[in-house]
Parts: C-alpha cells; structure tokens; sequence
C-alpha cells in the first residue's frame, strides 16, 4: 500500500501518496532556485524538468502539458501522478518492471 504525506493548502492540508521517483536535476539545483513549496512534479513518474537559460520547468508527459515554470504556483496535488505511482506500486508488488 502506497504511503502518504500531509501537504499544506491554501484551503487545508490534504493528502498526498509518496513516489520513489526523485528528480535528479532537482536534486542538482541550489536552494534559490528550486520550488517552493515542492511540487507534486517533483516525484512524478511522468515529470520531465529542464532547465533554460532564464527558467526552471517541468514538461508533464502524462497531460501533455507544461505543468511548473520559475515562479508560478506549483502542482501541489494531481489525478495523473498519484494514478501513476499506484500503478508502479502495483507492478512492483506483481513483480513486473517497466
């Protein structure tokens, strides 16, 4: 069963289902420029985050979308990746792999 984290709101806190999917080039960036507060993105299964010459952002391959550039409210909460992380947890637990 998937774990959870408690994730502040503007409207309350909710709850969020922990993924195993770390971004490596978020863990690259220095402080100033990484999201804050962390966004849902950056443990997505479906995350693609770059970095440009004036902007951090994330590709969401699973809406087809720009889901996070510098500065914009993050995804805090999403169908799409706690789906996907549910569905690794249950390959995992059938013991198929990607």
């Amino acid at each position: 069963m998937a774990s959870t984290e408690q994730v502040p709101m503007w409207f309350g806190s909710i709850s969020r289902i922990m993924g195993a999917d770390d971004s490596t080039l978020l863990a690259q960036l220095p402080m100033g420029i990484y999201p804050d507060p962390e966004p849902a993105c950056a443990t997505c299964p479906a995350k693609d985050w770059y970095l440009t010459a004036k902007e951090l952002r994330c590709y969401c391959t699973a809406r087809g979308v720009i889901s996070w550039v510098s500065n914009d409210a993050p995804v805090m909460a999403c169908d799409a990746r706690e789906q996907l992380i549910e569905d690794a947890e249950d390959r995992a637990g059938a013991g198929q792999t990607d």
